[in-house]
């Protein structure tokens, strides 16, 4: 288990040091995400991130592109041990989650090419209102799920902090080695706490929100940054499920 987790380490900090970034690449690196503004409301489709079974693990990657000072920019992403499409693996999850809580840890790991700040928010999903008139800063999801007709979003008003494990996982890949001259090695969050679980339910399968906010920096010299391009991971690690408290 060691050994994995250091090659997934190494080859993530491989793809980092690597990442050379142009001023024309996209917000998101995939393509079908579409944004929308409506009156009041922000309209988002979602990164999904799967936790199929116990200690399970998946992660998306997107780059911060066309960032400008004064500009921010975020996304949302869902977590849940929801069975996806044309998935063809042992799914364990619909019987755990009847008498388990699940809980999980996040990481944000990116590159540092930009002079942007990163900040987590959970989202306490709420009932859309009879009039129909939302509150400032609330997210609709984009997509198929009933329960986007029922439910609109809105973030915490504080971000959860994250523990900077940086040099610790540089040192257990480099070693004792001089990376003084490694560009973009990478910065490790992670977000690990009695918080981390699965707290929605939807039928069989349980599921949280997130949004990840971008901000630019308060800084002089943009010059040194308009063809720079961050590159960041999202990790989610699913943790034993513990059996619930009768």
């Amino acid at each position: 288990m060691a050994a994995k987790k250091k090659i997934w380490i190494a080859a993530i900090l491989c793809v980092l040091c690597l990442a050379v970034g142009g001023g024309t690449m996209a917000w998101y690196l995939r393509e079908d995400v579409k944004q929308a503004e409506t009156d009041g409301v922000e309209i988002m489709a979602p990164y999904n991130l799967y936790l199929m079974n116990p200690n399970a693990r998946d992660s998306l990657e997107f780059a911060v592109g066309n960032l400008h000072p004064g500009e921010m920019k975020h996304t949302v992403i869902c977590v849940s041990n929801r069975v996806p499409e044309n998935y063809d693996g042992e799914d364990n999850m619909s019987e755990l989650v009847k008498d388990s809580e699940f809980n999980y840890d996040l990481q944000l790991v990116h590159t540092e090419n930009l002079a942007v700040d990163y900040a987590v928010y959970p989202l306490e999903r709420r009932e859309i209102p009879a009039d129909g008139i939302f509150p400032e800063g609330a997210i609709r999801m984009e997509g198929d799920d009933p329960s986007y007709q029922t439910y609109y979003w809105i973030k915490t008003a504080s971000p959860i902090v994250g523990m900077d494990h940086t040099d610790k996982m540089r040192k257990e890949v480099f070693g004792q080695a001089d990376i003084t001259d490694i560009v973009n090695v990478g910065r490790y969050l992670f977000f690990d706490d009695d918080s981390m679980k699965l707290a929605y339910q939807d039928g069989t399968y349980e599921y949280d929100y997130y949004l990840i906010e971008v901000t630019w920096q308060d800084i002089n010299d943009f010059d040194a940054y308009k063809k720079e391009t961050d590159l960041v991971y999202v990790v989610v690690n699913a943790k034993q499920p513990r059996p619930t408290e009768k």
